[in-house]
């Protein structure tokens, strides 16, 4: 996904962009906005300049090898971690597949839009203490292509006591070129010492101007 397919937000991505221009990429990042805002697409967005092996000045090239493969969500180095129902999958990726359908759809759904794309009954999808064991041995292994490897945890504050508290210490002793994006609707539901961690990004809603420019294209 590149820049210019998130709708909005330019200071936000020039901001971003800057920070991967001057090798100066926080390790964890906290993208807070409602749904229907952008995190997850601009999350992506991000992940995939990072990666990319022919950066521009303002987006991705979107032809590389890894931004092909980003743009299929396939590539080696980039993870996601989201909300689960456990009585379907304790953790994210048997269910990729699901994941993958959904973005591709668009990248602005929301938790309710997702359980329901996934479960039938509308169960209570969480993040558990499995998930976090995942996201642990994916984020120590070492990048398929020598560069970041890039976590997007989307509505981390689905995260429950046990797996917040696991998230923690990758936060607190991250491996080296490593990039938590953590994706919330409501900070409040985040420990305050993962939220101490985490440079904080407001999403604020889309404004009009882009939005109208956004459905007239």
């Amino acid at each position: 996904m590149l820049f210019e397919e998130v709708i909005g937000h330019q200071n936000i991505k020039e901001r971003l962009i800057h920070s991967v221009q001057k090798n100066k990429i926080s390790h964890a990042q906290l993208f807070v906005g409602d749904a229907g805002y952008g995190a997850l697409g601009l999350s992506i967005a991000y992940a995939q300049y990072v990666l990319c092996l022919d950066k521009k000045k303002n987006d991705s090239c979107g032809i590389c090898s890894s931004c092909l493969k980003i743009n299929d969500l396939q590539h080696p180095d980039l993870h996601f971690s989201f909300p689960t129902v456990q009585k379907i999958s304790k953790t994210s990726d048997p269910i990729l597949v699901n994941w993958r359908e959904q973005i591709k759809k668009s990248p602005y759904f929301s938790l309710f839009s997702w359980t329901q794309y996934i479960d039938v009954k509308e169960r209570n999808p969480i993040i558990s203490v499995d998930e976090s064991y995942e996201i642990h041995k994916k984020l120590s292994l070492k990048s398929y292509e020598g560069g970041h490897k890039v976590m997007v945890i989307w509505m981390a504050d689905q995260m429950n006591a046990q797996c917040s508290n696991k998230i923690l210490k990758i936060l607190e002793e991250p491996p080296e070129k490593t990039l938590l994006i953590l994706d919330s609707q409501d900070i409040d539901h985040l420990l305050d010492t993962i939220k101490s961690r985490c440079q904080l990004v407001h999403i604020n809603r889309i404004d009009n101007e882009a939005m109208q420019y956004h459905l007239k294209n």
